[in-house]
């Protein structure tokens, strides 16, 4: 209860807030000066332009000399207020460095504590161990993955299996029983027809015949 009652009255404010407040207070004095004296000032140029109209240039000269005054006066107040604007601001910064620092020093107490039983040996074995794990673990990967054996056996059931095709192969060309083969490069139209493709059989074995014949002719001239 007598904190809550000292915080709503104002009592034991810190240092740098008990400051500020005075600070303030004395530019709120020379705000309230600077006023004035601007007031002032403009009170003796109105006098001395009437002065001037009526032909006082004596008169008219000391109200602008007393104008100078107040206008002095009026600079050096407001230099007070900016300096003592700075003196805030400065408060302020001091401030936020004291607690920056000493969020700082804090934390090295906290990284010292925490490290305190962690030398860097142990620091660079646990990257080595680390290291060592990740290399294990992806040689392991490897050697899961590794297809080598697989394939080896493909391809020796391959190698049996063509073995047997080739001898297929030559065992049909030997009776003549292989059917001719388009070229690799040749497009065969999507478009053509049953009918057509039996035409161009005949024209094939037509062709064959007149071959077959033309062969017996010279072997019966020979």
């Amino acid at each position: 209860m007598p904190k809550v009652k000292n915080w709503l009255f104002g009592k034991n404010q810190p240092k740098d807030t008990e400051s500020i407040s005075k600070i303030r207070r004395v530019i709120n004095k020379y705000t309230l000066q600077s006023r004035r004296l601007t007031q002032q000032a403009d009170e003796q140029k109105g006098i001395a332009k009437d002065m001037m109209k009526g032909g006082n240039k004596a008169g008219a000269k000391q109200a602008l000399m007393r104008r100078q005054l107040y206008l002095k006066k009026l600079n050096e107040t407001q230099n007070k207020i900016l300096n003592l604007q700075g003196m805030i601001e400065s408060i302020s910064e001091a401030k936020d460095v004291a607690e920056t620092t000493h969020a700082i020093k804090d934390g090295v107490v906290v990284i010292e504590d925490t490290l305190k039983d962690v030398t860097p040996a142990d620091t660079e074995r646990a990257m080595f161990e680390m290291q060592s794990s990740m290399e294990k673990v992806s040689f392991a990967s490897e050697a899961l993955a590794d297809t080598s054996f697989s394939e080896t056996e493909l391809d020796i059931d391959m190698e049996d299996m063509i073995d047997q095709e080739m001898a297929e192969l030559e065992m049909e060309l030997s009776l003549g029983q292989v059917d001719e083969l388009p070229d690799v490069g040749t497009s065969v139209s999507s478009g053509k027809t049953k009918v057509t493709e039996k035409e161009d059989d005949d024209e094939v074995g037509d062709e064959i015949a007149e071959l077959r014949k033309k062969i017996e002719r010279e072997r019966s001239g020979a």
